[in-house]
């Protein structure tokens, strides 16, 4: 048999979309399906590619026919334990469309931004990507407690939920991140919370970016969970605020707290106690529930968006906001930031550079990235080469032929 007659004896007619010579679209309805697409396209050599709910699939080049498996129709819940505080759903659902399930219920799956469930829950877990992560309910993948996969031979593998306390290998942290090249996940078993009692916001200023990051990281050494953080430096935020103007070098620091009414407080006097003790005083409410409905209620953002983000760890970021800022000086232009997503590794930056009346060329983008690595930043996405070795071992026994999401992680 061909390929796609193979394809769509598993699927279905109506489930098999040829995108170009030799790239086929297939959209499975559940988990068996997926595994004998995997099974039936391993014995033609087809490269299998995974593509989320709403996913555009990106052409393959070669002759290696290619097979985009589609998670758009595995977008159900399978079961949801309101006392474990546990839900079961298809990687196909979305993360914002899990959270509208899950709110009229009281619960949640946590304060990560909107932008991080944007993405169908398969893609959030199998993509490591910095920033999915809040000061208050951890890194993403902290709340998976279980992931059905599929390998590359066609086997189904479910890792099973169990206590902490339980021996052996998670394979669950070997899935996550894997990006597709490990197995094809299906399922994940999430840990979910309580929709918060209160919320509270508060804004503060702060005399300089490294008395700003300071109070952050004291605040949260001092086990503050905020639900959100950000901070402005004084261009950002006449950008984003009507022309707010702050003094030369100063910072504005938004917060969110959430959680039962006297723990919600507690954190935000935690963030208050932070701030004065770096010489930073409160300022205007007005300004942080401006900018907490921008990050979760859609309000769009004024300006231009940012044409370099960058990521580093909590004893860097200072330097490597210095670093980006005197670069761009140095080259004639300027620079201006807000940095976000912070947590126990370090933070989120996004700046906007300029150059005269608007972005600057590519040359000098480059040489404020050059600056920023060399003051112990990372590109957001970059990711460390060290396990390559062990990464490539490990593919090569889970799947000899090369067929799932060959050119990832290479």
């Amino acid at each position: 048999m061909s390929l796609v007659a193979d394809l769509v004896a598993a699927v279905g007619r109506e489930h098999v979309d040829e995108l170009d010579t030799g790239n086929w679209r297939v959209t499975p309805g559940s988990a068996a399906e997926v595994a004998e697409v995997i099974r039936r396209a391993g014995t033609h050599d087809a490269a299998i590619h995974p593509v989320g709910a709403g996913g555009r699939p990106q052409r393959g080049t070669g002759d290696r026919q290619r097979v985009f498996l589609s998670t758009r129709r595995l977008d159900q819940v399978m079961e949801l334990d309101e006392t474990s505080l546990l839900v079961h759903a298809q990687a196909g659902l979305t993360g914002l469309a899990l959270e509208r399930i899950l709110a009229p219920r009281g619960l949640t799956i946590g304060d990560y931004p909107p932008v991080v469930l944007t993405p169908s829950l398969g893609g959030i877990i199998a993509v490591r990507t910095p920033g999915k992560s809040s000061a208050r309910h951890g890194f993403f993948e902290d709340a998976v407690v279980g992931v059905s996969a599929v390998l590359a031979d066609g086997r189904s593998v479910h890792t099973r939920v169990a206590p902490r306390r339980s021996t052996g290998p998670d394979l669950s942290r070997a899935l996550c991140g894997s990006e597709g090249t490990i197995g094809f996940i299906t399922s994940a078993v999430l840990r979910i919370h309580i929709k918060p009692e209160a919320r509270l916001l508060a804004a503060y200023t702060l005399p300089s970016m490294d008395h700003a990051v300071s109070a952050v990281y004291l605040a949260l050494r001092e086990e503050a969970a905020p639900s959100g953080l950000r901070l402005y430096d004084a261009e950002e935020a006449r950008a984003h605020f009507d022309g707010l103007a702050l003094p030369a070098q100063h910072v504005l620091l938004c917060a969110g707290t959430a959680g039962p009414t006297d723990l919600a407080a507690c954190d935000r006097d935690l963030i208050t106690s932070a701030v004065l003790a770096e010489g930073g005083q409160a300022t205007d409410t007005a300004l942080a529930e401006l900018w907490w409905r921008r990050l979760r209620a859609g309000e769009p953002t004024p300006g231009d968006a940012p044409n370099l983000q960058l990521m580093a760890t909590p004893s860097k970021l200072r330097a490597v906001y210095r670093a980006v800022v005197t670069e761009l000086a140095t080259q004639g232009g300027s620079a201006r930031a807000h940095i976000s997503r912070f947590d126990a590794d370090g933070a989120v930056m996004f700046f906007t550079l300029l150059h005269g009346d608007g972005p600057p060329d590519p040359a000098i983008i480059a040489a404020a990235e050059r600056a920023a690595e060399a003051a112990g930043g990372w590109l957001l996405g970059a990711r460390a080469h060290k396990l390559d070795p062990y990464l490539r071992a490990m593919r090569e026994a889970i799947d000899p032929g090369g067929i799932m999401n060959p050119g990832t992680l290479a």
